[in-house]
């Protein structure tokens, strides 16, 4: 989706009120309250409540993908592209009790709402494709069953390692953490199954 800068505005707006009072209480009303736009340009941007939680879910993916993207850019190494697509999810504004509450309310609406968890789905394989890339380029020798799989293990423990910070904000347990991602993703000694 092409976004104008009052749709970004929007649809910041929309998450905001659903990390303060939850998707249930998601209203045109309340978006266009903290958006400070008039309730009519909310309607003429969107059709209906459920268009406005897809698109809002889709802008915060959307800026998930990019800030991997963006660290990955330009590293320099391969091995380093990878270990900086890794960290990318894990800047300071995806490292916040609010992020981890507006993701658990959007993983709560992809389980119920059908294209949500479409979006939801087709977010997770990029970034497993792009993650599994990245390695395979780093590790040509391995096959490619075996980088997605390695991929796959590192989005595992990553997304374990949002809630364990929100809850503990351990830097240090973190910091531990993303080296073992970096070592699942590239470590030439990691055993590969075959199955």
């Amino acid at each position: 989706m092409t976004m104008t800068d009052t749709q970004g505005q929007i649809l910041d707006a929309v998450l905001t009120v659903i990390v303060r009072q939850g998707i249930r209480s998601l209203s045109f009303r309340a978006v266009a309250a903290e958006a400070d736009v008039a309730l009519g340009l909310l309607n003429y941007h969107f059709d209906d409540k459920e268009s406005l939680i897809r698109a809002a879910y889709q802008h915060a993916a959307q800026r998930l993908m990019e800030s991997s993207r963006t660290a990955a850019t330009g590293t320099g190494s391969r091995d380093q592209a990878v270990r900086s697509f890794i960290r990318g999810v894990f800047g300071q504004e995806f490292l916040d009790a609010d992020y981890l509450a507006l993701r658990l309310s959007l993983w709560s609406v992809a389980r119920s709402e059908p294209t949500v968890a479409a979006i939801n789905a087709e977010i997770y394989e990029t970034y497993l494709a792009e993650l599994s890339a990245l390695i395979a380029a780093a590790r040509p020798e391995l096959e490619g069953v075996h980088s997605l799989r390695r991929a796959s293990d590192v989005m595992t423990i990553q997304l374990g390692l949002w809630v364990a910070w929100t809850l503990r904000h351990d830097d240090e347990a973190l910091e531990r953490c993303l080296k073992r991602c970096e070592s699942i993703a590239l470590d030439d000694d990691m055993p590969e199954t075959s199955k």
